[in-house]
């Protein structure tokens, strides 16, 4: 099963909003300490749930657009993983855990977000 998918804000819309399943975005740099701790740990997770998510990743100095996109999001430290149902926040962990703590708290966060996947929005009139 591939790794995390590279995404840019501009992809926001395509790559996470209109996705069906949970969405993890990894906000990250190449510069962050604790970010090179959590990639092994973070590549290694869409082996363990499979099609259930979708991990991605926005590297913050990769543009000024995913820095002020990130920064309206709320993200103020890397890395910062935000778990989104349907282009919405449900849940997020900061900063480096465990590889056994970091699946822990993703499934905790996906048992959260099935009330999210089966809420039906409301249609505009």
């Amino acid at each position: 099963m591939p790794g995390p998918i590279d995404i840019q804000s501009s992809e926001w819309m395509e790559l996470v909003e209109s996705e069906e399943r949970p969405v993890m975005v990894e906000y990250w740099h190449h510069k962050c300490v604790a970010c090179k701790q959590m990639k092994p740990i973070y590549e290694a997770q869409p082996e363990l749930f499979g099609n259930e998510i979708k991990f991605t990743r926005m590297n913050l100095l990769e543009s000024k657009e995913n820095r002020k996109f990130a920064i309206r999001g709320g993200v103020r430290s890397t890395p910062t993983f935000i778990l989104y149902c349907q282009g919405r926040p449900v849940g997020q962990i900061i900063g480096s855990r465990r590889p056994d703590d970091f699946t822990d708290e993703i499934r905790a966060l996906v048992d959260n977000a099935e009330n999210c996947l089966m809420a039906t929005p409301l249609e505009e009139e």
